[in-house]
């Protein structure tokens, strides 16, 4: 997948770089077949960019040729050199084993995302094309402030868009309403370390605030379901939803607030409240649901978090397990998992830290404020 990571100056800075970002293609994970054991990194599309598979043959050590499969011939380029076209750049890292000619990497390139609605600094509705470029995907942000101190952005999920309409009134909202924020992630009006991650059907926006760590997840969930059984497996996830949302001039809703309402994603945490989640899905029958970390009750569980993650450890050859994290319900209903988002454990780990698995990288995240061994999850890099 593609990846950016920057600074921002504010929340509403963040909002516009996320902007820029998505409306560039994007990768899937790369294939490499050969001898040699190197990467290919920083793998990010162009406003040019077509659905296509691009393919690097090397041709040497430290050479190697680029087309793609509707573009054709790229240009040829050199290990360890940033490569850069039209439609595509990268860089070709070495391993401990030497590239040798023929070995290939491939990875598909999907189109931009498309912004319908784009008010720089306030409000963005994007439809995503899919990894296939045959979906049609709309999710968005709208930022909120208030002088008491908050910066935040209200989080959405669509089934369509509709000029001129409210964002939380748009085809198939999760709010419905025009005044609910719904799912937020909380911000401030200070510099913003930012990681962003995605292809074409979700993107992933991990935030640093002072010293904790929000988190958005807005598109398709990796679904069990057949397409057909679940043609739009939407998530939209953040850091901040209350049941009973505060007034506007609430401290409640600015990040330093505490509470069970503020939890990332991944270890959302309502108890018996659907509408108090900060993850919420899209279901087969068009209804939202949300989903807890706490256990089975009137919202869905979040495996494993819902399990024993307190016993977990580093494996035994040192490196750091990573699980997939799996949405289901007491009905039962086993419904999928996130994109490129695995549980791992916080024993001797720490956020910011990167894991490599084979030829992965994984971004180690805590949730929000908290550390604790089982607090940490992790999101695939390149």
């Amino acid at each position: 997948m593609s990846m950016e990571i920057g600074t921002a100056t504010s929340a509403t800075d963040l909002l516009d770089r996320l902007n820029t970002f998505m409306l560039k293609g994007h990768s899937l994970t790369p294939t490499y077949t050969g001898t040699g054991n190197g990467t290919i990194s920083g793998v990010i599309g162009t406003a040019a960019s077509v659905q296509e598979t691009i393919t690097v043959t090397l041709t040497g050590a430290t050479t190697f040729d680029v087309s793609g499969s509707v573009t054709g011939s790229m240009g040829s380029g050199t290990v360890g050199t940033p490569f850069a076209h039209a439609k595509v750049a990268f860089t070709v890292n070495a391993g401990g084993t030497d590239w040798v000619s023929g070995d290939t990497i491939s990875f598909v390139m999907t189109p931009p995302w498309v912004a319908m609605r784009s008010t720089a600094g306030s409000e963005y509705i994007w439809k995503a094309p899919g990894n296939a470029n045959t979906d049609a995907i709309y999710v968005g942000a709208r930022y909120f402030t208030d002088p008491v101190g908050y910066y935040n952005w209200q989080l959405g999920g669509f089934t369509g868009y509709s000029a001129g309409v409210d964002f939380g009134l748009q085809p198939g909202s999760i709010t419905n309403s025009a005044s609910l924020r719904g799912v937020v992630l909380p911000l401030w009006n200070q510099s913003i370390p930012y990681w962003f991650f995605a292809n074409g059907r979700r993107v992933v926006v991990i935030a640093k605030v002072s010293s904790q760590f929000e988190a958005a997840y807005l598109g398709f969930l990796e679904s069990y379901p057949s397409p057909a059984q679940w043609p739009y497996p939407l998530v939209v996830g953040g850091s901040m939803a209350f049941s009973s949302e505060p007034e506007a001039g609430s401290t409640s809703w600015a990040y330093s607030y505490s509470g069970d309402q503020h939890t990332a994603f991944p270890k959302a945490k309502p108890y018996n409240m659907t509408n108090f989640s900060q993850l919420r899905v899209r279901l087969p029958d068009g209804s939202w649901k949300g989903f807890s970390s706490a256990g089975y009750s009137a919202p869905g569980a979040i495996w494993p978090y819902t399990g024993t993650m307190s016993d977990f450890r580093p494996n035994l050859d040192g490196s750091y397990p990573l699980l997939p994290i799996v949405l289901s319900d007491a009905t039962p209903n086993t419904y999928g998992r996130f994109d490129g988002v695995f549980a791992t454990t916080g024993y001797g780990n720490g956020a910011e830290n990167v894991l490599t698995v084979g030829r992965d990288s994984w971004l180690v995240v805590q949730n929000v404020y908290r550390n604790t061994k089982t607090d940490f999850y992790a999101v695939r890099m390149d």
